[in-house]
């Protein structure tokens, strides 16, 4: 079976049957947009309406007994593509399902055109690499605050925006899935994984059962039913995200993208409450699931080599800018 054509089928009637107001097109993204969508993959989909005071929003919906993550925008202007091209790369990958004006192949085709341009190529490195300094500049004020757990996650995520600039500079890749194989082929690999996993790996069923535990958790506290990362269909996907992980031997992989999607919940729930504010008043038991998670507390010695290896992953960014 070809699964990217059975999604972008679907995705297509949904566009034609459930348009939101003023709807100008849909673009698929993510495995389906890039053409590799298998039987563990979810639709997602971006829906674009010309009301520019349109407010993005997401949501899971229930489509012919599929589950569609729908995620709804303005149409973006070229301008606002060209201010901030770090932030619209998804438009590379991203397959039309709907598009009656034509207006969706224009913006992909000026944009695309920007993103390959050497002035596009040297803005979006420059904000990619802004992004990583952002992370830097929350590191150092948790641990001046004495929040080295948060400083610990912070230095997870510039570590991340970095190889994630390194996989789309140098391999011209958006997948996240795809994004630590990449960084495997590479020397530092070995000095970030005995930091990220410690030794060996923990089970996918523990894994799943402590984000659901401590999803389920947040939901029951969240005043909003219908926040988007602590619904639980959500952890139908991660479900399919262990299985795929599991056929292929990866998990390491799964581990790495479950640590990120506990911290999106959290996030969902935050309302201004520092992460580390946050985990102190959580029972024993939720605590634990965390550190199942992946949630410790590094060394600043460890912070510093998560650091160093952002700024070689960018010096091989520019290296391969020219490409």
């Amino acid at each position: 079976m070809n699964f990217t054509s059975f999604y972008v089928d679907l995705a297509r009637q949904y566009a034609q049957q459930e348009p939101i107001a003023q709807q100008i097109g849909a673009l698929a993204g993510g495995s389906v947009g890039r053409g590799e969508a298998d039987r563990f993959s979810d639709l997602d989909l971006n829906v674009y309406s010309s009301n520019q005071e349109q407010p993005h929003y997401s949501a899971n919906v229930l489509f012919q007994e599929h589950v569609i993550q729908l995620h709804v925008h303005p149409l973006p202007q070229i301008e606002q593509v060209i201010g901030s091209p770090w932030d619209f790369r998804f438009l590379r990958e991203a397959r039309i399902v709907s598009d009656p004006s034509g207006l969706l192949q224009a913006l992909i085709a000026d944009a695309s055109e920007y993103f390959q341009s050497p002035q596009g190529r040297e803005k979006m490195l420059s904000q990619a690499t802004a992004a990583i300094a952002e992370h830097r500049a929350w590191l150092q004020e948790c641990l001046d605050a004495e929040e080295p757990l948060t400083a610990s996650f912070a230095a997870d995520a510039a570590w991340a925006d970095a190889a994630q600039a390194y996989a789309y500079f140098v391999h011209g890749a958006m997948s996240t899935g795809g994004l630590l194989p990449i960084i495997r082929q590479l020397d530092l690999y070995p000095a970030y994984r005995e930091i990220r996993f410690g030794v060996g790996s923990i089970e996918p069923d523990k894994l799943l059962a402590s984000l659901q535990t401590y999803r389920a958790y947040l939901r029951e506290r969240s005043g909003d039913a219908d926040a988007f990362a602590l619904q639980s269909v959500q952890d139908e996907l991660a479900a399919r995200k262990a299985a795929r992980y599991r056929e292929t031997g990866d998990p390491d992989n799964l581990a790495w993208q479950l640590y990120a999607e506990a911290f999106w919940c959290y996030l969902a729930l935050a309302d201004g409450q520092t992460f580390e504010h946050h985990v102190r008043e959580l029972p024993e038991a939720m605590q634990t699931h965390l550190v199942t998670l992946g949630f410790r507390t590094y060394s600043e010695e460890q912070m510093h080599t998560l650091l160093k290896q952002a700024e070689q992953l960018i010096v091989l960014c520019e290296e391969g800018r020219v490409r």
